[in-house]
């Protein structure tokens, strides 16, 4: 078999974590290969708010964050279905930023680090040999010391799955242009559903929700009709749906996201972000969680390359610091999700918040993560 490359690296997928991982590397002066199934940028559905756990991270690696005019996000707003609500400040806070800047950017970054990035290069699986991995593209095959995993949600070909199939969900995002408070996150709860908005670059905000598939199959998988029938049942959604200019000429979708956690390691390639393990959106921060489990990884790697540890070391290492980092915001999504889409249970809540700041500001901190 004739191989295209060797490399010390290969990192399957073009996200938050595979560019992370991907500059980290090269930064430590190692031969790294990205491969991306699409080109840069596109559209992906995601709340794009970063909390500032983040924000040391990305300057570090030379995301120029201080130049970008990007807005601060301060506080976090809930409402459910009647319109009832309550607010709180968020600790550390953060900010918002489009995937589609921000994947470019990085992208871009990765390159100046001297990055080989394959763009429109489909992965179809692998094959563990002694010199390490043959990775197969439609491009060809590569060769890695270590094979990383950041493709998302779905996986290919004998990569790592979810071990059981949980609730389907929905994913949907618009761009749009509305007039609401600059600062805040505010996550608009319906049944079986919420829905989350927050400025972006350039005056744009962000509104993506997610739903059960079971609900938008009631409505024979028909956005406008779903939006209508059951966003709208919130007055402060019925205002964004009414009143905004919605900027895409259709909305970016994903399906069939699940929640089960996946495995961190599995049969030596390591898997960084959504493809370790999904976290529920109303336990935040998927974007630096994703940037974390790059973090993590690419300090117990560098410790292997300097032949300091051995490569099942690293494997041990890494499963558990990425247990003790996420497992329970795994399980803590799951439940928060469950009750936050339950309009009886999110108005009890609501009202329980605001009688008990203590919770409020509970709640935020499980949410958050320390710098890195």
């Amino acid at each position: 078999m004739n191989t295209t490359g060797k490399f010390d690296v290969v990192v399957i997928g073009g996200g938050l974590a595979g560019l992370s991982f991907a500059i980290l590397m090269a930064q430590q002066q190692r031969k790294v290969l990205l491969l991306e199934k699409k080109s840069f940028p596109y559209h992906k559905v995601c709340g794009e708010y970063i909390s500032n756990e983040s924000y040391p991270f990305l300057i570090r690696i030379g995301i120029p964050l201080e130049s970008m005019k990007l807005p601060a996000i301060k506080k976090v707003r809930l409402t459910d279905h009647r319109g009832n609500q309550v607010e709180e400040e968020l600790t550390l806070g953060g900010f918002g930023i489009s995937r589609y800047l921000l994947d470019q950017t990085l992208a871009n970054r990765a390159k100046e680090v001297g990055v080989h990035i394959l763009e429109n290069t489909p992965c179809t699986h692998y094959t563990k040999e002694n010199h390490g991995f043959d990775v197969y593209t439609s491009k060809g095959v590569y060769t890695s010391e270590i094979l990383v995993a950041s493709f998302g949600r779905y996986s290919m070909g004998n990569f790592s799955k979810a071990s059981k199939q949980g609730v389907n969900w929905v994913g949907v995002k618009y761009h749009i242009q509305y007039e609401h408070v600059s600062d805040e996150i505010a996550l608009h709860t319906f049944s079986n559903g919420y829905c989350g908005i927050s400025k972006i670059e350039n005056g744009q905000s962000c509104l993506c929700y997610i739903v059960k598939a079971s609900l938008l199959k009631k409505y024979k998988n028909s956005l406008s009709a779903l939006e209508e029938n059951e966003l709208a049942l919130n007055p402060f959604l019925k205002d964004i749906f009414n009143k905004a200019v919605f900027l895409y000429d259709k909305p970016c979708t994903i399906s069939n996201i699940t929640f089960e956690p996946k495995k961190p390691v599995l049969d030596g390639v390591f898997y960084l972000g959504d493809s370790a393990g999904t976290i529920a959106p109303l336990t935040g921060n998927g974007m630096s969680n994703a940037m974390r489990s790059a973090y993590l990884l690419h300090g117990i790697l560098e410790s292997y390359f300097r032949n300091e540890i051995s490569i099942k070391e690293v494997e041990r290492n890494y499963a558990k610091q990425w247990y003790k980092a996420f497992s329970i915001r795994i399980f803590k999504g799951i439940w928060m999700q469950q009750l936050f889409c339950t309009p009886v249970l999110t108005s009890l809540f609501i009202r329980i918040m605001r009688f008990a700041p203590w919770v409020k500001k509970s709640i935020i901190r499980q949410t958050h993560g320390k710098t890195f």
